[in-house]
């Protein structure tokens, strides 16, 4: 399996309820993937600020890292695994 860092802002539909954020869907590169499967989930903490990390499974089967940052409110793509 090969992974690349990425690091990009992208758009994220999500769920929250009970204090908890559940991505959805996302939009990378002009597609759209379904998150089929969450992996795992960890949050760091940056100051006064959370970064939330999700392991995803994407519909396509590809693993990613998606992060949501407390302090500016934007998702990011961390991470892609692909089989190769």
């Amino acid at each position: 399996m090969i992974y690349e860092d990425i690091n990009e802002a992208i758009e994220v539909i999500s769920h929250f309820s009970a204090g908890k954020l559940k991505p959805l869907r996302f939009k990378w590169k002009e597609r759209v993937y379904k998150v089929s499967k969450i992996n795992g989930v960890w949050v760091n903490k940056e100051g006064y600020h959370k970064k939330h990390h999700y392991s995803v499974i994407a519909d396509n089967s590809d693993y990613f890292e998606l992060n949501f940052d407390t302090d500016d409110f934007i998702w990011k793509i961390g991470r892609v695994y692909l089989d190769g």
